[in-house]
């Protein structure tokens, strides 16, 4: 049992290693994330206004060719006012000649309406350019800082994982599956020494004769408040 307590202080003093060594990446991983997840939104969005702009020259185009059409029809009906009959006929042309204009000014004001929303879209497009720049550049930034860090400790991180994967093979799996547990509900901290006859991990304290059946090893034992596994420290 004692070479269990042993195994088990050993590897939590590995993951308390390996978790300073996630720490030291501070949150780069996430901003990292978050920038990337930013960067696929805005060039989203500027593809989407592009294909938007590009719809509105091409209906545009259809505006103006409606246009020409309507004015060529226009003309045909104004110099065919110079032929009718009588009056049923000049009313019939005449109300054909005032749909025919107020069609053309419908035309035109979706004209100025489109020209209006393309500006409105390439203002937003050259917007999102700038921010897209941005963030390329603080991605990059980050990338180099965070891959400066993994260069640094990827060694000491790769020996520390070997380490523990190679004590916890000798732990018998119950108590590995416990301290996982434990580890996972506790922030990382399964094992707790005694520290001032309490408990490290919640500071509750220990009645004296727990504190002396902890030191002897026998058996493992929880704290009855947090859980943790506690442990006799040697320095005490």
């Amino acid at each position: 049992m004692k070479e269990l307590v042993a195994d088990l202080i050993k590897l939590q003093e590995y993951d308390n290693r390996l978790n300073t060594l996630e720490l030291q990446k501070g949150d780069l991983p996430t901003v990292i994330k978050q920038i990337d997840s930013d960067l696929h939104q805005k060039k989203s969005r500027s593809t989407e206004l592009e294909e938007q702009t590009q719809k509105l020259h091409k209906d545009r185009k259809i505006f103006e060719k409606e246009i020409e059409a309507s004015k060529q029809q226009l003309k045909k009906y104004e110099e065919q006012l110079y032929h009718v009959q009588n009056n049923k006929e000049y009313d019939a042309l005449t109300l054909e000649i005032d749909t025919k204009k107020m069609e053309i000014e419908s035309l035109e004001n979706k004209i100025i309406q489109s020209m209006e929303e393309e500006e409105r879209v390439k203002s937003e497009i050259e917007q999102l350019g700038s921010e897209v720049g941005n963030l390329d550049e603080q991605l990059s930034t980050n990338r180099d800082e965070l891959s400066e860090i993994n260069d640094y400790t990827e060694a000491e991180e790769s020996r520390l994982k070997r380490m523990r994967d190679e004590l916890a093979a000798k732990i018998d799996t119950r108590y590995l599956r416990m301290y996982e547990r434990i580890r996972k509900a506790k922030a990382g901290l399964a094992v707790a020494p005694v520290k001032r006859n309490s408990c490290s991990g919640c500071f509750s304290a220990l009645p004296p004769q727990r504190i002396v059946e902890i030191r002897k090893a026998n058996r493992l034992y929880n704290c009855e408040h947090c859980g943790r596994i506690l442990v006799w420290d040697e320095t005490e």
